[in-house]
């Protein structure tokens, strides 16, 4: 599926509300996930979504969306059962649906 090009992506929030609390949202330059870059990243124990401000607007959503997925599953208890792979499938997933659901 293409993007749509007439599509304004708002500015993303700063916070949201998960199953274990608040997640605040970060956007910062140069994201790193296990001293790799990334489009963004999750850390349980702080409770942050970190968002590379690299991406477009449409990718800084679809990684919102990722990485919430990562929260969703970490509340829950589910990501403990789960290996990384099938976890990034799964966020993965969650995150296109999001996409389609809000933007088309």
């Amino acid at each position: 599926m293409k993007p749509n090009p007439e599509v304004v992506y708002p500015k993303l929030p700063v916070r949201f509300d998960a199953l274990a609390g608040e997640v605040r949202i970060r956007l910062r330059p140069r994201t790193k996930v296990d001293g790799k870059d990334a489009w963004g990243s999750w850390d349980e124990n702080a409770r942050v979504i970190e968002i590379d401000t690299a991406a477009l607007p449409r990718h800084q959503w679809q990684t919102l969306y990722h990485e919430l997925a990562h929260a969703a599953l970490t509340d829950s208890g589910v990501e403990e059962i789960l290996t990384d792979q099938i976890v990034e499938a799964i966020c993965d997933c969650v995150a296109t649906a999001r996409m389609r659901e809000r933007f088309g």
